[in-house]
């Protein structure tokens, strides 16, 4: 990989970070606006085959699309017995991530 595609790679991950906020800021007032922001967003990164990584894909719904927002559209919940988090979307949608418990000694 060049100089040339780092560059590329890097002003296509600006454009998506812009969509994404760009969803985040209308969601309330337009919620099918923001949706296509956050399609539009994946869009480019898949033609341009640039992962979204974990940190963007923890802002929007897999499955309906939306860009989520705590206490509006979305429930966050502590599994504690299964070391998860579970980020639960206003359409249904549960995704469960992975945290480290923290012991005291």
């Amino acid at each position: 990989m060049g100089i040339m595609a780092k560059q590329e790679e890097g002003g296509i991950a600006a454009q998506v970070d812009g969509l994404l906020a760009l969803a985040k800021k209308t969601v309330k007032q337009n919620p099918e606006r923001a949706k296509k922001y956050v399609s539009l967003a994946r869009k480019i990164a898949m033609r341009n085959r640039v992962p979204l990584g974990r940190k963007r894909k923890l802002l929007f719904c897999q499955k309906c699309g939306a860009p989520w927002i705590a206490g509006y559209n979305l429930k966050v919940r502590i599994r504690s017995r299964e070391g998860k988090i579970a980020y639960i979307c206003a359409c249904g949608h549960e995704r469960k991530v992975k945290y480290k418990k923290i012991t005291k000694k």
